[in-house]
């Protein structure tokens, strides 16, 4: 890794201004060429407040709960802390690699594309791109107002912490107690950024590389329809003329699809190289949350059932439900629409009228053809897809393991009543 991959690029924060500074917020910098003092001491203050949160809660499971419902609401929320914890651990150890990935975006345009699609006038990938950070930064905003407000009105009439914490000394009087909620409510600032920004930059990146898929799919159809017009106008040479007035011969404009398909060729390369790197980024972090979030989705199932009767904390674990089931939606859905966008690269090819063209010109394409067939799927850890399909393998084990329990109290409730 080279000193020009740590460089602050203007047309970079520019890109990702919104995704970057989620992140910033809760000291995670990115694309900075240098921090001042004051900024990293902030940056060290938001980590450890998260940090001490997360013990805290750790501690108060182990030590200071002796009631099932207790236990249940300190399990589900370790275990989205445990999620956050690793994506920290993931912008801690991996930062050169996000790094190489923001860098190797400077040799992309996507500015410039449809937002939509003229023919169904769904939005493209690169109208994605806004879109993505827009709702990132919007939803991290407005989860965290929605948390402050609940938390400030229990800490108002009940006298409860932010999260359900263990200290070794007294937080019920103040100043402790104060104190106790701020680092909570600092820590809570962590959890919501930090996942928010992880799910938007991954999100950005891929529409990244589906936009350049759907810009090269395109030019490769440009190519075949300037050959539709030489086969159309028959003479073309005659009547198509080049900027200074003078006829075009054969050779001439089948040099200049040669050169449309050389750049096609180029941008393809750094495309895969691009796509590659979100692979070899990406697959880790991926792997150990899909575990995670499947754990918690399971669990959340169980604690539901522990649960039957409580509207509220039913309710509590559906919604937590709900948004794993969402967050793994995002992950695989883009997943799926990056492999179906590199595939459709190899048929734009393969459908291009390449009969009677040159052999030099042929042979690129096939170039082309090869290097597209072959497959390209994102990965968790190397072995499983990040693809619709593992996303519906989790819902259907999660469900079904809702289901076994669910009816395991039926039964159970059919044996005490002697039923």
């Amino acid at each position: 890794m080279t000193d020009q991959h740590l460089r602050v690029n203007g047309l970079t924060e520019q890109r990702f201004r919104k995704s970057l500074f989620t992140l910033r917020l809760v000291g995670i910098p990115l694309n900075v060429r240098s921090i001042s003092r004051a900024h990293t001491v902030y940056n060290c203050i938001v980590v450890v407040c998260f940090y001490i949160t997360y013990s805290a809660c750790l501690m108060d499971l182990l030590f200071n709960n002796d009631s099932l419902m207790g236990i249940m609401k300190d399990i589900r929320a370790l275990l989205g802390m445990q999620l956050v914890v690793w994506i920290h651990l993931f912008f801690r150890f991996r930062k050169r690699e996000i790094a190489h990935l923001l860098a190797l975006t400077d040799s992309f345009t996507w500015e410039e594309l449809p937002t939509k699609d003229p023919e169904t006038g769904r939005l493209t990938k690169a109208g994605y791109l806004p879109v993505t950070q827009k709702i990132a930064s919007h939803a991290s905003a407005l989860i965290y107002t929605f948390h402050f407000v609940q938390s400030s009105v229990r800490i108002a009439t009940s006298h409860d912490k932010v999260f359900p914490a263990w200290f070794p000394f007294d937080t019920t009087v103040n100043p402790a107690y104060a104190a106790v909620n701020l680092v909570q409510a600092i820590g809570s600032l962590f959890i919501t950024c930090a996942f928010a920004g992880f799910l938007s930059l991954y999100a950005t990146f891929i529409c990244v590389a589906c936009s350049q898929l759907e810009k090269l799919r395109a030019a490769i159809l440009d190519i075949r329809q300037t050959y539709i017009t030489l086969q159309q106008e028959c003479g073309a040479e005659t009547n198509k003329q080049d900027g200074e007035g003078h006829p075009l011969t054969p050779e001439e404009l089948f040099g200049h699809m040669q050169k449309q398909l050389n750049d096609c060729i180029r941008h393809h390369q750094q495309i895969k190289r691009f796509m590659q790197a979100n692979e070899d980024c990406w697959n880790f972090v991926l792997c150990a949350l899909f575990l995670l979030m499947l754990s918690a989705m399971c669990f959340v199932a169980f604690s539901a059932i522990t649960s039957w009767g409580d509207h509220v904390d039913v309710s509590q674990a559906v919604v937590i439900y709900l948004a794993m089931l969402s967050c793994l939606c995002v992950f695989c859905w883009l997943g799926t629409e990056l492999s179906k966008e590199a595939e459709s690269v190899r048929d734009a090819a393969w459908g291009c009228d390449w009969v009677g063209t040159p052999v030099p010109f042929q042979r690129c394409l096939m170039f082309i053809i090869a290097a597209a067939n072959k497959e390209f799927t994102l990965t968790a850890g190397k072995f499983v897809p990040v693809s619709n399909k593992t996303m519906m393998n989790i819902l259907s084990q999660t469900v079904s393991f809702f289901m076994f329990l669910l009816q395991m109290k039926d039964t159970t409730n059919g044996k005490k009543h002697g039923i």
